[in-house]
């Protein structure tokens, strides 16, 4: 309870007026009655997991976002979520910009959001703009499937841009103006925690995330921070130039755990140590973007020489909750609401059901059904293998997750599960497997289905459903998680086996063999390639952490991410043969 994020949140909005809550999907939105004179503005819609206050929450409001979606501690909100607050912002003519932080989890549930209310619900104009202000980690360092992180940055981005936004700007402009300021270079953040013990500095981690990964350098002990910021400001310079006449905007964020005492010990050598490179014109201090109550701080430059209108936006008048750009209090709004998406009668439609045209006949539901009872079974008796190849570089619950995912489809079956037009089925499992697996297998689960309905939703509707069919959605689905995962290919991740059974699979059709067949190497190619992760070097996800600190480059088992496609091919295989075979 006293990490209950709901509950959070109602007090959040009983001290605060000007807002309505969302309660069924943890949602911060802006009343309506701030919008109603700023119908054609670009929305701007913010979240991630909780623990940050009063990021994201304490920054809807006018000058800033129309909306945060809230996650539990430390976790990506979900994408059904993250699409019923958009639904709730903005209409689907209407241009939203979502502002996210660079984790992988927030990009496949934000991404997977998007992908659905485009083909879901007909929205035209949305873009994602990953922040990725972290510059401890160098680009030599940076993996691709990782990243820089989002830090303290994200909250200078969603200040300048809500001023554009409220100013009137068009999405284009924009989107242009932030991914320009990210991309060349024109903001940074170096983030780091320690613990104060006997009056020193101890255990100083530099370049530590915001949820707990691991920095870059460790220190046991230091008499002060003036070693700390020669370090953290080297790391700047290679991203932000400094020149004495560059004129800067510093924010040092406080993670939660810092003292107001120690903060002002911070600054005092801080400032001295900036004016040597630097022409500081404003200067931000505070709890910016919090890790709970992490003892710890970052600190954010903003090179001014990007845009004449830069300290114009963030002047920009704001009336948020936190008071740290100096909002309007919220006396005067009207008071917060509470209200349950689930209620609202006029937004419970299914999409574009009528859209799903492209049936199968009377045999195919039949075994799709013994098909997916009998992924569904392999993947529950295998719960406990899965869990073991997990504990060897990972949290040893994949087998638990998965089997969550395994029960709902099994459920489902038995249910709602639309056998009959397959884009429609393949949209209710992506929902399926993201809500009942979670996490970041939940939604990578979830793109991949998703994206493989919308080849059959772009099918010919008068086509006989063939193995080309399949193809098509299975390569949907590997663009999918290529695009908003950042995987690539030999990373150690699920995405080398279901690659691998894509090009067999395209190769057997091209041979014409037949559809058994087909289905058998497409099998046999997840297994191969399952098995061939014992030798990869895990660069995705917290493998990639674990394996990094263990320093090991071989391992006892597959990866259990891969082995689990590995599992429900072979089970797509075997319930297809029995089927045929009756």
């Amino acid at each position: 309870m006293l990490q209950n994020v709901s509950t959070s949140l109602a007090g959040f909005v009983r001290a605060n007026n000007g807002l309505r809550y969302m309660s069924d999907r943890n949602c911060i939105l802006r009343r309506e009655e701030q919008l109603l004179s700023k119908r054609g503005k670009v929305k701007l819609i913010s979240g991630g997991g909780s623990g940050h206050e009063p990021a994201h929450n304490g920054y809807v409001g006018k000058g800033m976002l129309d909306a945060a979606v809230c996650g539990d501690v430390f976790c990506s909100p979900s994408a059904t979520s993250i699409v019923d607050c958009l639904r709730m912002v903005a209409g689907p003519d209407e241009s939203v910009l979502f502002i996210v932080n660079n984790y992988t989890g927030d990009r496949l549930n934000f991404g997977l959001a998007v992908e659905r209310a485009r083909s879901q619900y007909g929205y035209k104009h949305l873009e994602i703009l990953l922040n990725d202000d972290d510059c401890s980690i160098m680009e030599s360092m940076a993996r691709k499937s990782v990243g820089k992180r989002g830090l303290a940055g994200c909250v200078l981005l969603i200040k300048m841009l809500g001023a554009m936004a409220e100013l009137g700007y068009s999405m284009e402009e924009i989107v242009h103006f932030g991914k320009g300021l990210l991309q060349k270079g024109y903001i940074a953040t170096f983030g780091f925690t320690f613990d104060v013990i006997d009056g020193k500095l101890q255990n100083v981690e530099l370049g530590k995330g915001l949820h707990g990964e691991p920095g870059v350098y460790k220190m046991d002990h230091c008499n002060g921070f003036e070693s700390i910021i020669y370090f953290a400001l080297d790391r700047i310079a290679a991203k932000i130039a400094p020149y004495s006449d560059n004129d800067v905007v510093v924010l040092v964020n406080n993670l939660g755990g810092t003292s107001e005492l120690m903060l002002g010990v911070f600054m005092s050598n801080l400032l001295p140590m900036l004016a040597n490179d630097y022409n500081v014109k404003r200067v931000y201090v505070g709890n910016y973007f919090t890790s709970l109550s992490q003892s710890g701080l970052s600190v954010t430059l903003l090179n001014l020489k990007y845009s004449d209108k830069v300290l114009q936006y963030l002047d920009f008048k704001v009336q948020i909750a936190s008071t740290l750009f100096g909002g309007q209090p919220s006396y005067g709004l009207p008071p917060s609401e509470v209200f349950n998406f689930e209620d609202r009668k006029e937004y419970q439609t299914n999409g574009n059901d009528c859209e799903f045209k492209l049936c199968f006949e009377e045999s195919s539901r039949t075994t799709i059904r013994h098909v997916l009872k009998n992924i569904g079974c392999t993947l529950l008796e295998n719960r406990d293998l899965l869990n073991t190849y997990d504990r060897e570089c990972g949290d040893g619950d994949t087998g638990t997750t998965i089997a969550n995912g395994a029960t709902a489809l099994l459920a489902s079956l038995e249910s709602t599960l639309d056998v009959l037009h397959p884009a429609k089925m393949l949209q209710q499992l992506s929902q399926i497997m993201q809500l009942t697996i979670g996490g970041t297998s939940g939604a990578i689960y979830g793109l991949f289905l998703h994206a493989a309905s919308i080849a059959f939703e772009e099918a010919d509707n008068d086509s006989k459903i063939a193995v080309n069919h399949w193809l098509s959605a299975l390569t949907s689905g590997n663009k999918a998680i290529m695009q908003y995962a950042l995987t690539e290919l030999g990373d150690r991740t699920m995405l080398d086996v279901l690659k691998r059974g894509e090009d067999e699979l395209l190769n057997a059709i091209l041979h014409n063999l037949p559809t058994l067949r087909c289905v058998e190497i497409f099998a046999w190619a997840c297994e191969k390639e399952a098995t061939n992760t014992r030798k990869m070097v895990p660069k995705s996800g917290r493998a990639a952490y674990c394996a990094a600190q263990s320093g090991r480059a071989d391992f006892e088992h597959p990866d259990p991410g891969a082995y689990a496609v590995a599992l429900w091919a072979r089970a797509l295989c075997v319930g297809y043969k029995k089927s045929c075979a009756e």
